[in-house]
């Protein structure tokens, strides 16, 4: 459940082809990433709390392999605040991947999704070679932290030069510069030159 919902979302974003590729472009979008990532690392820091536990649904009764796949799927959306932040980036780089020309990209998601779920046979199994809960875990969660906020640094320098639309050369349009974008595509349409 949980790998067919990730490998779900995963097709959807990165067979959105263009759509997803010209948001990815937009300063907004890479803004509003960089501010996710910015939150998600203060979740893991402990210094905001984000508890999606309230929309689980009390008492879940029922059995059977439809039941198992559900509630996988439905524990995959309830992790996505623990998550977020690699469903986010692997998504991004799935859908950069793909539109590069890797077609094996649009699987990464299902990957990941599949990671996810493979410790919980064993757990369920009882099997005592999975490592204890400890405060190792405190220290795991801020390096993953420190990973974020990297990723928020990331977003925020494409955002930044996103805004700033300068172009780097006389042939070439800043990512978010529709004015300098529509001028080019009006010359070309006057010019009578096929645009793709």
């Amino acid at each position: 459940g949980m790998a067919l919902a990730y490998g779900a979302l995963g097709l959807a974003v990165v067979r959105s082809g263009s759509f997803f590729g010209a948001l990815q472009s937009s300063p907004w979008f890479n803004l509003a990433i960089a501010a996710i990532f910015v939150v998600l690392a203060l979740a893991l820091c402990d210094l905001l709390v984000i508890d999606l536990t309230r929309f689980q649904r009390q008492g879940a009764a029922g059995g059977g392999l439809a039941a198992a796949i559900s509630m996988g799927a439905v524990s995959a959306l309830l992790a996505g605040a623990c998550v977020a932040p690699v469903v986010v980036a692997v998504l991004l780089l799935a859908s950069q991947l793909y539109q590069a020309g890797a077609l094996a990209a649009q699987f990464l998601p299902l990957a990941l999704g599949l990671g996810m779920a493979l410790p919980w046979p064993f757990a369920g199994a009882g099997l005592s070679f999975l490592p204890r809960p400890g405060r190792w875990m405190a220290w795991v969660k801020y390096a993953f932290a420190a990973m974020v906020l990297i990723m928020a640094g990331y977003y925020g320098r494409l955002a930044w030069r996103g805004f700033r639309q300068t172009a780097t050369s006389a042939d070439s349009i800043a990512a978010g510069d529709m004015t300098a974008w529509r001028q080019r595509l009006e010359r070309a349409r006057a010019a009578g030159k096929p645009v793709l």
